[in-house]
């Protein structure tokens, strides 16, 4: 009996293997860099509250290089190198989804996804603005004035889920593209 078991399971195992098997299909190229910048940017108000209670001008000024990375990234031109992360910035992101968003576009849409770009991408300006008044700063109380403003301007670019009025960040512009949120529900948002 037992071996009759053994033998049934090896042919169900043989015959799911010779069974093709569902694939997801390829995300396109456009929602990969949404998610990226998305996530980017999620780290960044990470690293910047971090540089906001930072206790000392060394540990604020690593915090907030991480911010300038992630926005210029590699290449940029206050780019420094510190630990393994490499990414081209978000500012770059932004500027390959305007190439690539898609022709057939409604233009209502079209639009729509053009004004809320240009918006993710001036609160970007903005917060690589602070970071890099905070970077210049020795003492941690004025770094973090800028850092708290710095913050503000990166959670500007997240933007909200809501249907109020507000200028748009990468939550809009997922909205408009017709993607699926990134994140699990019920899952905090920084």
């Amino acid at each position: 009996m037992r071996r009759v078991s053994v033998i049934l399971a090896a042919l169900s195992a043989l015959s799911l293997a010779g069974v093709a098997q569902p694939t997801e299909p390829p995300v396109p190229q456009l929602e990969v860099e949404v998610i990226s910048v998305m996530r980017e940017l999620q780290a960044a108000m990470f690293y910047a509250a971090l540089a906001v209670y930072a206790p000392t001008p060394a540990d604020q000024r690593l915090y907030c290089q991480q911010v300038v990375n992630l926005i210029e990234g590699e290449g940029g031109e206050h780019f420094v190198a510190e630990g393994l992360r490499r990414t081209p910035g978000m500012l770059n992101r932004l500027a390959a989804i305007h190439r690539a968003v898609p022709p057939d576009l409604p233009p209502m849409k079209r639009r729509a996804v053009a004004l809320v770009l240009n918006n993710v991408r001036t609160f970007l300006e903005l917060a690589l603005e602070e970071s890099l008044a905070s970077l210049r700063k020795e003492d941690v109380e004025a770094g973090a004035v800028h850092m708290r403003k710095a913050f503000a301007f990166l959670f500007a670019a997240w933007g909200v889920e809501v249907e109020t009025p507000y200028l748009g960040g990468m939550w809009l512009l997922l909205k408009h593209l017709g993607y699926q949120r990134p994140m699990p529900p019920g899952r905090g948002h920084p």
